[in-house]
């Protein structure tokens, strides 16, 4: 039997109680807390057992997922340190806050750190994960189980490589989303509707994405393929590779690389 807790009923939370819930065994049990009541509803709703503070049922968690803002993590955690099973670990999917501080506060209580992305919403996520040198391995499988809920999930060897999930696929999604409204953009100036410009951007990349999956091909090479010598994609790619793209996401993936690091320092 495995008992996870969830401290904040969140977006996120929601997308991996909602996964976890679908498998609809008899050996799991989850908890979540959370101050919303609309949030608790619903989650009740899909057989979570729902809490508006924290008590007696933490010590039962064998895992506990810590799924509240970086910001008001120290707030929510100091006073649930002495109701943690002493067996067991928790798993941070928030960013910015490094695992030696944050198992600091709470008490040197086991961390595992963690970073999905929000299509876990829909069950299309891709999540990295750390657990440090000697961590249980039944917990480890436990924060996999969680994670996996959301879609995929990538298990990093260093720390300081989940804020490189961070900054690509933790913040991934924003990146393509942006693609995704210039291409639209450039349909709707030419003359294409609404409706037209934004069925097509979307189906481009969800094609070109389910594409790149299934083939299991290079990136490189799936854009050889679509492009032919002195023709119109490679004439729209010279202006890519003109303007730098390359470059472009370099920077982007640095910008909130830094942004990480200035956070981590906030929390230090």
């Amino acid at each position: 039997m495995l008992t996870i807790g969830f401290l904040g009923g969140g977006n996120m939370a929601a997308a991996l109680i909602g996964g976890l819930l679908k498998e609809k065994t008899e050996d799991l049990t989850v908890h979540v807390v959370d101050h919303h009541a609309e949030k608790l509803a619903k989650l009740e709703a899909l057989g979570a057992k729902t809490h508006a503070e924290p008590g007696d049922w933490i010590t039962a968690c064998d895992l506990l997922v810590l799924a509240v803002k970086p910001q008001t993590m120290k707030a929510a955690v100091e006073p649930i340190v002495k109701l943690l099973n002493p067996k067991g670990a928790a798993l941070s999917i928030a960013a910015g806050i490094e695992a030696g501080v944050l198992s600091g506060w709470l008490g040197g209580y086991p961390l595992m750190r963690a970073m999905p992305n929000t299509p876990a919403m829909v069950g299309a996520g891709i999540a990295g994960l750390w657990s440090p040198k000697g961590m249980d391995e039944s917990l480890r499988e436990a924060a996999l189980r969680v994670l996996r809920a959301g879609g995929e999930v990538v298990e990093v060897k260093n720390e300081s490589e989940i804020d490189l999930v961070g900054a690509i696929p933790g913040s991934g999604p924003a990146y393509v989303f942006r693609f995704m409204e210039a291409l639209e953009k450039a349909g709707l100036k030419r003359g294409l509707s609404e409706e037209s410009a934004h069925a097509l951007a979307l189906g481009t990349v969800y094609g070109a994405a389910e594409l790149a999956r299934v083939s299991g091909e290079e990136f490189s090479l799936l854009r050889e393929k679509v492009t032919s010598k002195g023709g119109t994609t490679a004439k729209a790619l010279e202006v890519m590779n003109r303007l730098d793209i390359d470059r472009m996401m370099d920077e982007a993936v640095e910008a909130a690389l830094k942004r990480t690091a200035e956070m981590k320092a906030l929390f230090r």
